[in-house]
C-alpha cells in the first residue's frame, strides 16, 4: 500500500468520523435535571402562597410555605422527560406540582393539586 492510499484512507476515516458524531444523539435539551441539584428556587402561587424549594442531591426536598419550614425525607423531587416533579407529603394529603423544565432554565411553571383537596394551582418558580 502506498503512502497516498493510506493518507486517502486516513482522510476518509476522519470524515466519516465527523459524519458520524453529528448523528449522535444531542446531550442538550431537558436533561436530568442535575443542575436543579444544590439550588434554592422561589415564588408565589396563584392563591398568593410564598413558596422556596431547596433541591438537595439526593433527590429530597427541603421547602417553605406559608412560614413554615419542612425537611423530610418523603419530600421528592425528580425530572424526566422534560418534567420536573415535585411530590410534597403533607398531613392531609400528598401535593404534586408538575411542569416543563430544561437544564439552565431560570424560571419553571409549575401545575399543582394536592389529593383530598379540591382545586388546583399554578405556580412559577425562580432560583
Amino acid at each position: 500500500m502506498t503512502f497516498r492510499t493510506k493518507l486517502g484512507i486516513v482522510a476518509a476515516s476522519t470524515s466519516l468520523l465527523l459524519v458520524l458524531a453529528g448523528c449522535a444523539p444531542s446531550t442538550s435539551g431537558t436533561g436530568t435535571g442535575d443542575q436543579l441539584a444544590g439550588t434554592t428556587w422561589s415564588g408565589t402561587d396563584s392563591r398568593n402562597h410564598e413558596w422556596e424549594f431547596d433541591f438537595h442531591e439526593d433527590r429530597t426536598l427541603g421547602f417553605s410555605y406559608k412560614g413554615k419550614s419542612f425537611d423530610d425525607s418523603s419530600d421528592t423531587w425528580t425530572v424526566a422527560g422534560g418534567q420536573l416533579r415535585i411530590i410534597i407529603e403533607f398531613g392531609d394529603g400528598t401535593a404534586t406540582m408538575v411542569g416543563p423544565y430544561e437544564d439552565g432554565a431560570d424560571s419553571v411553571d409549575l401545575d399543582g393539586s394536592q389529593s383530598g383537596q379540591s382545586g388546583s394551582w399554578t405556580l412559577t418558580i425562580t432560583e
